[in-house]
């Protein structure tokens, strides 16, 4: 909980160690557990309601998008808006269309809530 609440996700690499405890492995072995059909429920609720992501792909599509909302906060740092124009790269990532698609998700209902609180937080006008 205090590794979620201090880096705002459950993407803990592997050797991880907090208070003498290998956080990394075993949230490994939480995910196995999962999988596998063995974890209680009370923690896999407890473990969803802080973030954790069980399917490794949709870990990496985080990453992916958390990357890219970096990358416009600090457009947004350095420009005073977050008003991307469509063809905007942002260290050579193609920002706008980034953008672009997320208000596209949400117009369609697709964009998680989270994100798009995250994005509205942030200044993006819809």
């Amino acid at each position: 909980e205090q590794y979620a609440k201090r880096e705002e996700h459950c993407d803990v690499p592997w050797k991880h160690v907090e208070d003498d405890e290998n956080l990394g492995q075993w949230l490994s072995n939480q995910r196995t557990a999962y999988r596998k059909g063995n974890l209680e429920k009370p923690r896999q609720q407890r473990l969803k309601e802080l973030g954790v992501i069980w399917n490794l792909q949709e870990l990496r599509n985080n990453k992916s998008w958390m990357h890219k909302f970096n990358l416009l906060v600090k457009f947004k740092e350095r420009e005073g808006h977050c008003r991307v124009p469509q063809t905007h790269k942002e260290d050579d990532e193609k920002l706008g269309n980034w953008l672009s698609d997320q208000k596209q998700a949400h117009s369609k209902g697709k964009l998680d809530p989270k994100r798009y609180d995250k994005l509205k937080e942030l200044g993006v006008e819809w």
